[in-house]
């Protein structure tokens, strides 16, 4: 009898913590979840600036790092690399040959000089000289190629931070598809082959 009074007292007490524990902890995280701000979006001004985009990009690599585009960096400054080794190593190339022409053109034209350069030796002036051509409009195009790389940099700058925010729409469709036209239209269309492209947006 006293076992059976003290569960009939003992289960309610139990039940009755339990829901005193419990109670507080829905109330707990609904304050939690009041303190935590939402995240707050990018307005306009917070977006990054073509124009100061552009003039960052002056300085190489600068406008990627603007636009927080960090993946860019090793491609713009491998590209600069690239060029910068073979415009140095065809300079290098050019002068060698260059003055070996030069010497060996000087011994032709002077039968008192004689023209110690190896290359001289080996090759002759005309080769000598269309060797050095050769040097030369290698450099000459791997510095134009590195003047378009850096000119191509400051675009990619300017253009992603133009399109740092821009929303594609779904209703946007691009299609392509063949037109065969195999006779002529009176008056509106003569016989025609092609494509057409159809953008909806």
């Amino acid at each position: 009898m006293k076992s059976l009074i003290r569960q009939v007292v003992l289960w309610p007490v139990v039940l009755l913590l339990l829901v005193v524990m419990l109670v507080p902890l829905p109330a707990i995280a609904q304050k939690k979840q009041k303190k935590e701000k939402p995240k707050k979006e990018k307005t306009k001004q917070q977006w990054p600036s073509p124009h100061k985009a552009t003039l960052w990009a002056l300085l190489p690599s600068a406008g990627q790092i603007y636009n927080k585009k960090y993946w860019k960096l090793p491609i713009v400054y491998a590209g600069f690399a690239v060029t910068g080794y073979f415009g140095i190593a065809n300079r290098t190339e050019y002068l060698k040959y260059k003055e070996a022409f030069m010497c060996s053109e000087k011994a032709d034209n002077d039968n008192n000089f004689t023209c110690n350069n190896p290359l001289a030796q080996k090759y002759k002036t005309s080769d000598l000289l269309s060797i050095t051509n050769y040097y030369r409009k290698n450099m000459e195009l791997s510095f134009i190629i590195m003047g378009g790389w850096y000119i191509l940099q400051i675009l990619d700058a300017a253009v992603d931070a133009n399109l740092y925010y821009w929303n594609v729409d779904d209703n946007l469709t691009l299609q392509v598809e063949p037109v065969i036209q195999p006779f002529n239209i009176p008056n509106e269309l003569p016989a025609h082959n092609g494509i057409r492209v159809t953008l909806k947006f």
